[in-house]
């Protein structure tokens, strides 16, 4: 049984969010997102086709939509899509695949045990989607080139990188590079770097930051800036997730 309205957790693999009433509008999403209802089903919407399901997993770089008019909690694992997780986890033949009775109970239990945990560092959070991963048992043999791999490890550990000079560090021209990035990963660089800015924001906001602050330590100009980023990829604004 949930014990907090709210619970989220972060790692360097993906994030865990729970939370009540939370529905969106239509985003494009980078992560590899599991999402289960707690009690009750909420309605999945992807372009034009809609499911009405408890539990779902949906594909990095997919536009999706989410209707909770039962107003139920709703748990999201995301999941970073180069990460060992979401390498397993990716299908590039189907957007989404509802997930069945039996893997959503499982799933339900594991978050259960660690929503009412009051330890909650990165460990724990990569933990628990380690196991939702296995709980949901794909096999997948998506490989990813070891240079973009580098590369993105690169742009994550660094607070500004541009493109010429990542691109010398892996020893590719910069036109080479930017074309196996957006191939390999979906996302142009520059929309890599941009997630990845969003990424450093949020451990801030749910550190207790407030939103102007952390847009700074996110390396994000204004608020106003990162509220944009934000909406645009989970489809709903900052303050509507952690009130």
């Amino acid at each position: 049984m949930m014990r907090k309205r709210i619970k989220i957790g972060f790692s360097d693999i993906g994030g865990i969010y729970i939370g009540k009433e939370i529905q969106t509008d239509e985003h494009l999403h980078h992560a590899i997102t599991v999402a289960v209802a707690l009690s009750g089903k909420f309605d999945y919407w992807h372009k034009k086709e809609q499911v009405s399901c408890s539990g779902i997993i949906m594909q990095a770089n997919t536009i999706r939509k989410i209707i909770n008019q039962d107003k139920t909690q709703i748990a999201f694992i995301h999941i970073e899509p180069f990460s060992k997780q979401g390498l397993k986890l990716t299908n590039r033949n189907e957007p989404f695949e509802v997930l069945t009775p039996v893997q959503i109970k499982n799933i339900i239990n594991i978050l259960g045990k660690w929503s009412l945990e009051d330890v909650n560092d990165e460990q724990m959070t990569a933990n628990i989607i380690e196991v939702i991963t296995s709980e949901i048992g794909y096999t997948s043999e998506i490989e990813i080139d070891k240079r973009i791999v580098k590369s993105i490890d690169i742009i994550r550990r660094s607070e500004e990188i541009t493109l010429k000079q990542i691109s010398e560090q892996i020893h590719l021209s910069t036109y080479r590079f930017s074309h196996l990035f957006k191939q390999q990963t979906g996302l142009s660089f520059r929309e890599f770097v941009l997630y990845t800015k969003l990424v450093k924001s949020l451990k801030a906001v749910y550190q207790n930051q407030n939103f102007t602050h952390s847009s700074y330590l996110g390396g994000f100009a204004d608020q106003a800036h990162f509220t944009r980023t934000y909406y645009r990829a989970f489809g709903i604004l900052p303050s509507q997730s952690v009130r």
